[in-house]
C-alpha cells in the first residue's frame, strides 16, 4: 500500500509537468502574438494556459491508463504499475483534469470552447488507438502541439470580439506542425527496435528508415522556405534573427539525415538528429514570442 506522500507523487507524474511547461509555453506564444496587435485587452493569459496544461495533463494521465500493461513489463517504476496510483484513480484523475480545463475554456466563448473539447477529445482518441498507427499518429502529436498555440490565440481574439486576430496565430502554428513532424518521424526511426515490439506501423518500419529520413527532411526544409513569411505579416527583425538561427540548425539536421552514414547506422544518426532538432524548436519558439513579447511590451509603455 502507497502512503499519501508517494501516491501524490505518483499523481504529479502521471501529469507530466516538464512536458506541461512546454504546453503553457506554446500557448502562451499564441496568446502574446494576438496580443501584439491589441493595444489592450482583458483576458488573463493564465486562463488559456490552464486550459491547455489541464487538458494535457489529463491527456498524459490516460496515457498511462491504457499503458499500464505495457507498462507493467517495460515500465515497472511508473505511477501505475509500480502500485503507487489504482489505474481506476488515474482515470478518474484524467476525467478531473480534462472536465475542469474545458471548463475553464468558456470564459473566452463557444468558438473557444468547443476548439478545447475537440482536441480533448483527440488527446484521449490518440492514447486510445491512433499511437499505434504509426504516420497518424506522428501526425496528431504535432498538430497537438501546434493547436496549443492556436488555442492561445483563439482564447484571447474571441474575448475581445476580433476574432480575425486569431489568424496571426496560424503563422508560429504552422511553422511548429511542420517542425514537429520531423522531429516526431525521426524520432520512429530512433525507435523501430520498441515499435517492432509493440506492433506500431511506424515510416521506417513500412517504408524503411532511409525514406522515413527523406519525410522527415522535406518536412524540415519546408520549415526553412516558409520562415521568412511572418517577417512580412509584422513580426520584427528579432522573429528574423533568431528564425535565421534556427533555420540553420534545421539545414544541419537535414545534412545529417541525409549524409551516406545513416544507412549503417539510422538509429544512432536519428538519436543525435533528434537532439539537435529539439534545439530548434526551442530556438524557433524563442523567436516567435520574444518578438511578440517585445510588441506587447512597447504597447504598454506608450502614454
Amino acid at each position: 500500500m502507497a502512503s499519501i506522500i508517494e501516491k501524490l507523487i505518483g499523481y504529479v507524474e502521471l501529469a507530466r509537468p516538464h512536458n506541461l511547461l512546454v504546453s503553457a509555453l506554446t500557448t502562451t506564444i499564441g496568446y502574446l502574438v494576438v496580443a501584439s496587435h491589441l493595444k489592450s485587452y482583458g483576458l488573463n493569459p493564465l486562463i488559456p494556459i490552464a486550459t491547455v496544461t489541464l487538458v494535457a495533463a489529463g491527456g498524459y494521465t490516460i496515457n498511462d491508463y491504457y499503458d499500464a500493461d505495457v507498462d507493467s513489463i517495460n515500465k515497472p517504476y511508473r505511477p501505475i504499475p509500480s502500485g503507487r496510483v489504482a489505474r481506476q484513480e488515474a482515470l478518474v484523475f484524467s476525467i478531473a483534469l480534462t472536465v475542469v480545463g474545458v471548463s475553464l475554456s468558456i470564459v473566452s466563448g463557444l468558438i473557444t470552447f468547443l476548439f478545447a473539447v475537440a482536441n480533448a477529445v483527440l488527446v484521449h482518441a490518440y492514447s486510445r488507438t491512433i499511437k499505434t498507427t504509426g504516420f497518424l499518429g506522428n501526425i496528431v502529436v504535432s498538430l497537438q502541439g501546434a493547436n496549443s498555440i492556436v488555442y492561445g490565440g483563439l482564447a484571447l481574439s474571441e474575448y475581445e470580439a476580433s476574432l480575425s486576430l486569431a489568424l496571426y496565430a496560424l503563422l508560429p502554428a504552422i511553422y511548429a506542425f511542420a517542425l514537429l513532424l520531423s522531429r516526431e518521424v525521426v524520432k520512429t526511426i530512433e525507435d523501430m527496435e520498441a515499435d517492432a515490439v509493440r506492433g506500431v506501423k511506424s515510416l521506417p518500419r513500412v517504408l524503411g528508415p532511409r525514406i522515413a529520413a527523406n519525410v522527415a527532411a522535406i518536412f524540415a526544409a519546408f520549415v526553412v522556405v516558409i520562415s521568412p513569411i511572418p517577417y512580412f505579416f509584422g513580426f520584427g527583425i528579432v522573429y528574423l534573427t533568431l528564425a535565421s538561427l534556427t533555420d540553420i540548425i534545421i539545414i544541419y539536421s537535414i545534412y545529417r539525415l541525409l549524409r551516406k552514414d545513416f544507412k549503417s547506422n539510422p538509429i544512432e544518426v536519428s538519436s543525435k538528429v533528434r537532439s539537435i532538432m529539439k534545439v530548434a524548436i526551442f530556438v524557433g519558439s524563442m523567436a516567435f514570442l520574444i518578438d511578440a513579447l517585445l510588441k506587447v511590451t512597447s504597447f504598454s509603455l506608450l502614454p
